[in-house]
């Protein structure tokens, strides 16, 4: 193959510009079109060419490293910025989208897709700019109309915000600033206008069943911030019939409304309801504790601007998934400059970024959270999250024992530490924290069995069998036939050669509940390997293979059936792949090993004589289709 001269290169570069400038202005089609056709022509001048293309793309994908930034033009900056938008890096993103409008200025594509990210990146001031050249080229677009319009409500311009928001054109955002409009009429004193648009919503159903729920919610909040609680009361109801189960602040907005009224009884149910399907909640049991005392609730929204902010809250919690996660994120961002008190708002956004493994932005956000907030807690917790992403366990673990410090009587701050002690195989020590969160539960309900399960898995992982059968115990009272705790109970009598006729029917009724879990479908596969029907271990675990191909335990154990059914030249091969998978523990890498160079007879044979035989004789009787091979 013909060497490439920095020459040659720079004249492939130079080829390729106006086509990645057509993609930029034309979209994909039009640009893989032509692409098809250079790739044709440069064809024609020797083997390198295609290469050569390859290579030039990936250097534009590279930040343009090998290309001087005066001489790629837009192609550069653009292509890392979209390179950087795929991998969820809006910080990267909103910075090359500049670097190519900067080029560009006038290209609306780029000033809509730089504005979506300088947002998530809560780059305001500068989304703000954005927003204002893109609505001088191209009025009426969604997200830069939606943006106008908050930061006229922000400086108290009820006008302005809406006439920004009557400007839109984009008929997918109707809904949107149809809750928004809501608001700004409240703004501007028209409450009739206000009532009419969200009642319209409410009843016309144009948003569903989260439309219905936004629309009456608003109502009631509209008239909390009128000042008639009375009059929120039914809207709010209304809007807790429409979800399965009450929000956070569905429910302190009901209690808040029944408090200042002076049913405190009320008010305490309505937050019972929500703390009930929870293990705690610091912004509840703080409005719980207010209410007790005989305290009224303040307003959750005191005016128009704390409104909107409420709408953009509720819907990015619709939005932050799928295709339309960035929109959400975006809403999020919108709503915390609202409200810079909108503290559900920021740990939104920073719980969306670190979900992406955007931990520094995700920290940044978690500590935007002030250090009295009620909320505090959770920030805690996810900044620990965000540092373990980072892989400082260290520090993760720092910031969660000085939590564990600051709220001594919070399950949160205990089970948190728990679980990152779990992940990190400190498996003693975890249970000795989720020995913490279970001394503050009381009498345990059925929302506690997540906690049981998770010191149970602790003290198993640290050898603790006895504790840690009583914590699957109680789990499974707690939440019978839950199917990840069935699961491991029965696969840990397994492991042991115990209870193996019960561990199976625990192990079948967890797979009928969750069939396309590959772990699940494992162990169904080893409990029969263990019974000795290893033609029935061979399907299920050829099907955990297929559904979980890269686990190492997994194809482990598939090779071990397939041996015992006499399939030996495929065994061989699972038991490669399980090698491949970099097996954790160390002595599965050595019987893996020592499977491989000798077989699973001889080694069945070595661990019979060393009194560690691979298959446990059943200790009670086999349903009547299996049988004991290997006891």
């Amino acid at each position: 193959m013909a060497k490439c001269s920095p020459e040659r290169y720079q004249s492939v570069v130079e080829r390729l510009r106006p086509y990645m400038l057509l993609w930029a202005d034309s979209g994909w089609s039009a640009a893989i079109g032509r692409m098809v056709l250079i790739r044709f022509q440069l064809r024609r001048q020797g083997s390198a060419a295609p290469v050569l293309a390859a290579a030039a793309l990936s250097a534009s994908l590279a930040i343009g490293a090998a290309v001087p930034v005066s001489a790629q033009g837009i192609a550069g900056p653009y292509l890392a910025a979209e390179h950087a938008a795929r991998l969820s890096d809006v910080e990267t993103a909103a910075s090359r989208y500049a670097e190519a409008l900067a080029r560009q200025p006038d290209n609306a594509s780029l000033i809509d897709r730089a504005l979506i990210h300088h947002l998530g990146a809560d780059r305001i001031p500068q989304a703000i700019a954005l927003a204002r050249r893109l609505e001088a080229i191209q009025p009426g677009r969604h997200l830069a109309a939606l943006t106008i319009a908050v930061d006229a409500l922000v400086r108290d311009d009820a006008d302005a915000a809406l006439n920004a928001i009557d400007s839109e054109e984009d008929e997918q955002g109707s809904f949107v600033t149809g809750l928004l409009r809501a608001w700004m009429a409240f703004a501007k004193g028209d409450l009739a206008e206000a009532r009419t648009i969200l009642g319209d919503i409410e009843e016309g159903g144009s948003g569903g069943a989260a439309g219905r729920y936004l629309a009456a919610y608003h109502l009631g909040l509209m008239a909390i911030a009128e000042g008639d609680d009375a009059a929120a009361i039914a809207p709010l109801e209304r809007a807790g019939e429409a979800l399965n189960s009450p929000t956070r602040r569905l429910s302190l907005a009901l209690a808040g409304a029944q408090s200042r009224l002076g049913d405190m009884e009320a008010a305490k149910a309505a937050l019972d309801a929500r703390l009930d399907r929870s293990l705690g909640d610091a912004r509840l049991e703080a409005a719980a504790a207010r209410i007790a005392t005989g305290q009224a609730l303040s307003p959750m929204v005191r005016n128009a601007a704390d409104g909107a902010s409420e709408a953009l809250y509720g819907l990015s919690r619709y939005l932050v998934r799928g295709n339309t996660e960035l929109v959400g994120l975006s809403y999020s961002r919108l709503a915390a400059h609202l409200r810079p008190d909108h503290v559900d708002a920021i740990l939104l956004a920073a719980e969306f970024l670190a979900q992406k493994e955007r931990h520094a932005l995700a920290i940044r956000a978690y500590d935007a959270v002030p250090v009295g907030a009620p909320e505090a807690l959770d920030a805690r917790v996810g900044r620990a999250s965000a540092l373990e992403g980072m892989d400082d366990l260290d520090t993760a673990e720092e910031t969660l024992r000085a939590a564990v410090a600051r709220w001594p009587n919070e399950i949160e701050a205990h089970r948190a530490l728990g679980d990152l002690l779990r992940r990190s195989s400190s498996f003693e020590a975890a249970a000795e924290a989720y020995d913490g969160a279970v001394a503050l539960v009381g009498t345990p309900e059925n929302r506690h069995w997540p906690l049981f399960y998770q010191r149970g898995i602790a003290l198993e992982r640290s050898k603790q069998w006895p504790r840690a059968e009583a914590d699957f115990q109680m789990a499974l009272d707690l939440e019978p036939d839950q199917p990840l705790v069935l699961n491991y109970l029965g696969y840990s009598w397994v492991e042991m050669g115990i209870n193996l006729a019960k561990a199976q029917a625990m192990i079948e009724k967890a797979v009928e509940q969750r069939p396309e879990d590959g772990y699940i479908v494992d162990s169904l596969g080893w409990v029969l390997y263990r019974l000795g029907d290893f033609a029935g271990a061979v399907e299920h675990l050829g099907r955990a293979v297929e559904l979980r191909p890269v686990d190492p335990v997994i194809n482990d154990h598939y090779g071990d059936a397939l041996w015992m059914v006499g399939r030996k030249v495929e065994a061989e091969f699972q038991w490669r792949r399980a090698l491949s998978f970099e097996p954790d523990e160390e002595d599965v890498i050595e019987r893996i090993r020592r499977k491989l160079d000798v077989g699973l007879d001889v080694v069945m044979a070595e661990e019979e004589a060393a009194g560690t035989p691979a298959i446990i004789g059943q200790t009670e009787p086999a349903p009547d289709n299996t049988k004991n091979d290997g006891g």
